[in-house]
């Protein structure tokens, strides 16, 4: 909520003076700065506007979107700990981008002393410029991120329809198999018990 609160306050600061008239607030840079962070609607002046009443305005409709994000998940401990995964990555991004940052002023930091600059001054402002831009850098990333981020439900398959018809029964009592009788070859003994050979008795006709 903080990250929320700061964000809308810095784009309205940087988009809207307050000691100028409403018509010469800069509204289209502000819905350029905010909405890419927050997807609102965009900004319009309203009659009874003023720099404080605008601020609290767009703070309520953020909380009031992102407590829509979140009840799109099953329960509140699920959000939080999607805050916890999303912040960490993008501090761990930041900060590793931030240590390559710090290694390139490191080494150029010696042109300023043409310019008639202390180097070790200079290293110093622009390094707290840097550390600044990284904060509000993961702020906006981490909001970001968590208004636009997709849950994903899991889709259960119906059942697949049963069988209604087979080309058997298999409700019908099922028969022990009978094995085929043997097969009886011409010189083998007749199986009337004559003696004979199947080809000359029975196996004649």
């Amino acid at each position: 909520m903080k990250m929320i609160n700061d964000i809308v306050e810095h784009c309205v600061d940087m988009t809207c003076n307050e000691d100028a008239p409403k018509d010469q607030w800069d509204i289209k840079a502000l819905n350029e700065l905010l909405l890419h962070i927050i997807p609102l609607q965009p900004v319009r002046i309203q009659p009874g506007d003023d720099k404080k009443v605008l601020i609290h305005r767009l703070k309520e409709e953020a909380v009031k979107l992102y407590e829509a994000k979140e009840a799109e998940f099953t329960n509140s401990e699920q959000m939080r700990e999607t805050e916890r995964i999303i912040l960490l990555k993008v501090i761990d991004n930041k900060w590793m981008n931030h240590i390559d940052d710090m290694e390139q002023l490191r080494q150029n930091i010696g042109v300023v002393a043409y310019g008639q600059k202390d180097p070790l001054v200079e290293y110093k402002v622009q390094a707290f410029d840097m550390f600044e831009q990284m904060e509000a850098g993961i702020e906006e990333d981490t909001v970001r991120i968590l208004y636009n981020i997709q849950v994903e439900r899991k889709i259960e398959r119906e059942p697949a329809a049963k069988v209604t018809g087979t080309n058997r029964d298999d409700s019908a009592v099922k028969q022990p198999v009978k094995k085929a009788a043997a097969k009886i070859y011409p010189n083998d003994p007749c199986p009337c018990g004559s003696g004979k050979k199947y080809k000359n008795c029975c196996g004649r006709k």
